[in-house]
C-alpha cells in the first residue's frame, strides 16, 4: 500500500471510529425525564371491572401513565413515571410508598422522593369523585 492510500485510509477509519463513537456514547446518556408536562383529563368508573381495585382502600390501578390509589377512601393520583430514568414506579401497599424497581427510588403518598436517586418528585394530578366517576385533571 502506498503512503498517500495508506493516510487516506487512516482517516476514513478514525472518521468512521469517532461518528461510532459519538453514536454509542449518545445512547449512553442519562436523560431526566420530565414525566407529565402535558395536561391530563380522563375519568374511571369505579363500577367497571378494570378499576375494581379502587373500591378498597390500599387498592391502585395504573392508567393513562397515572397511578391512582384509594388512601381510606380518598384518592391520590401520580405519575407512574419515575424522574429518576423513567421506569415505571408501582404503589406497595404494605410501605404505603411508591416504589420504583428499576433503582430503588421511593415516593410517599404526595410524590415527594423519600430515597434513592430520583431527582424530584412525582407530579401529582387533582382527583374527584362522583358517584362512581373519579376524574383525573391536571
Amino acid at each position: 500500500m502506498n503512503r498517500k492510500k495508506f493516510i487516506k485510509t487512516s482517516f476514513a477509519m478514525a472518521a468512521l471510529g469517532l461518528t461510532s463513537s459519538s453514536l454509542f456514547l449518545e445512547s449512553c446518556t442519562k436523560s431526566n425525564p420530565q414525566p407529565g408536562n402535558g395536561t391530563v383529563n380522563f375519568t374511571l368508573d369505579l363500577s367497571k371491572p378494570a378499576n375494581s381495585a379502587l373500591n378498597k382502600s390500599g387498592g391502585s390501578v395504573i392508567t393513562h401513565n397515572i397511578i391512582v390509589i384509594n388512601t381510606n377512601g380518598s384518592f391520590k393520583a401520580l405519575s407512574d413515571i419515575c424522574t429518576h430514568q423513567g421506569c415505571s414506579v408501582n404503589y406497595n401497599k404494605n410501605s404505603n410508598n411508591i416504589i420504583c424497581p428499576c433503582h430503588g427510588g421511593a415516593f410517599d403518598l404526595n410524590g415527594s422522593v423519600l430515597g434513592g436517586p430520583p431527582p424530584s418528585s412525582l407530579k401529582k394530578y387533582s382527583v374527584t369523585k362522583s358517584g362512581n366517576i373519579l376524574t383525573i385533571t391536571g
